[in-house]
């Protein structure tokens, strides 16, 4: 490695290049660049050939912090792919200051790459000393921005609501032994006696094949006497199940059951085995699921509007907030839609409020079942209703807000040949980020007042917004 100290770093011009470069980065935006100047200028900017070990799995080495300027870097564990880090601005490094010891994972540079690297000494403080380095406070502020990023990450991807309905839980036995086989299927419906059970292909699994999801796996990852299969069979069991028991010779080895663990193996199981052992471990990993569903249901619940079933405005804004905090990285557009209930005001008054309540689970049922996976459909308050698309254009929207509107129209309602306009309809309002709105508060005025445009231009219709 080829490492040159900023602090001697005459040409002005390129330490100016290099801090705009990372203030770009997805943890550095909230960041003042005079701030992030100086705590460059305190770093080694550190050039990396090919192949070249930045940090060693399981080399004991003080802590430093680095920051991707230029390249790739792969991040392996246990001789297995983890990530790969190829954005400016990238961080590595940070677990061995939060936690000094052995490197958990190997970073390698795939290409030639540049970094900044922060050695160990800006990281000690002087013992019984209550001064807070600078760059402390800056690493605080990346922790902050990989937490936020992480979580809003984590709410897109629970956008879709989850069923109501409970659903048996999915079970599969992946052994090349039919003995084995067999007397695991049979120990498992005995212990989850509602769970669906099956076997499992290990050529498919190995192919990532696999069409449903489990929430259970029992595997024995080995081939005959060969070890070979062990990575990508857990491998493999890791994309398609929450939980994973390894049951297998390979798990009497201390070695070997760390390294499954790692891999993201849930509990082990040696072979032979007693039944006592495996039904006792079935037992344990059955409560663990249910307490687990329990607490899905909980959030759920908490997330839920409970007239309607579909998202409640607190949903509604931590979906919205997501989108707007990976947006400057994705740079992907994202559409709003809000929909209210034409002339509902007249059916309430008319029919009284049950029947009114009637209408918005009709039509909310409208609007759960027909966005896409992904989409978030919620209950803005009263009759009006917000769906938040991810990366869906204007042109997009525009077209699922048509299908939302003719079907509402179809929909078989009790009563809505009285209605004004001879049938219950909706109007919608459209408008996409950031080609209509530079903010959400502005998005939302924007599909606003494409709302009431519709509803003075006769309603049952969507509205578009024009670009800004």
């Amino acid at each position: 490695m080829e490492c040159t100290p900023l602090s001697t770093q005459i040409d002005h011009n390129e330490l100016e290049s290099i801090t705009r470069r990372i203030a770009a980065g997805r943890y550095f935006r909230q960041l003042d660049e005079q701030v992030l100047e100086q705590m460059l200028r305190r770093g080694e900017l550190v050039r990396c050939n090919p192949e070249e070990v930045i940090f060693q799995e399981g080399a004991e080495q003080a802590a430093r912090l680095g920051v991707l300027l230029e390249g790739s870097l792969a991040v392996t564990s246990q001789e297995s792919f983890l990530m790969r880090l190829d954005q400016t601005g990238d961080v590595i490094g940070e677990m061995s200051v939060l936690r000094p010891g052995p490197h958990s994972a190997s970073v390698v540079a795939e290409v030639e790459s540049r970094l900044v690297m922060f050695p160990n000494e800006l990281f000690t403080a002087p013992e019984h000393s209550a001064e807070v380095s600078a760059i402390y406070l800056v690493f605080a502020h990346i922790l902050a921005e990989k937490l936020r990023i992480t979580t809003a990450q984590t709410r897109l991807q629970h956008g879709n609501r989850a069923s109501d309905e409970v659903q048996p839980p999915k079970i599969g036995v992946v052994d090349s032994n039919p003995e084995s086989l067999e007397q695991l299927l049979a120990l498992v419906q005995d212990v989850w006696p509602r769970g669906q059970v099956s076997e499992i292909s290990k050529e498919k699994l190995l192919e990532g094949d696999l069409t449903q999801r489990f929430d259970l796996i029992l595997v024995d990852p080995l081939d005959g006497e060969s070890d070979a299969e062990v990575v990508p069979a857990i491998e493999g069991c890791v994309l398609a199940s929450e939980m994973i028991l390894a049951v297998s010779r390979y798990c009497t080895e201390e070695g070997n059951r760390e390294q499954l663990a790692n891999l993201g193996v849930t509990s082990f199981l040696s072979k032979p085995f007693s039944e006592f052992d495996c039904r006792h471990l079935l037992s344990q990993l059955r409560v663990s699921y249910y307490r687990q569903r329990e607490l899905e249901q909980v959030e759920h619940a908490a997330d839920t509007d409970r007239l309607t079933g579909l998202a409640n405005r607190r949903k509604l804004d931590e979906f919205i907030e997501a989108l707007v905090t990976l947006y400057p990285e994705r740079q992907e557009p994202f559409s709003l839609i809000i929909a209210d209930v034409d002339n509902f005001k007249h059916y309430n008054d008319t029919h009284g409020h049950q029947m009114g309540d009637v209408v918005l689970a009709t039509v909310s049922s409208v609007f759960k079942t027909r966005v896409r996976r992904g989409d978030l459909a919620a209950r803005f308050g009263g009759e009006e209703f917000v769906m938040m698309l991810p990366k869906c254009n204007k042109a997009n929207a525009l077209r699922i807000g048509e299908k939302l509107r003719k079907a509402i129209a179809d929909e078989d309602i009790p009563y809505q040949e009285q209605q004004p306009l001879g049938n219950l309809t909706a109007t919608f309002g459209v408008a996409t980020f950031p080609e209509d709105a530079e903010s959400i508060e502005h998005l939302l005025k924007q599909a606003d007042d494409c709302l009431y445009q519709g509803k003075e231009s006769g309603r049952n219709v969507v509205i578009g917004a024009n670009p800004i």
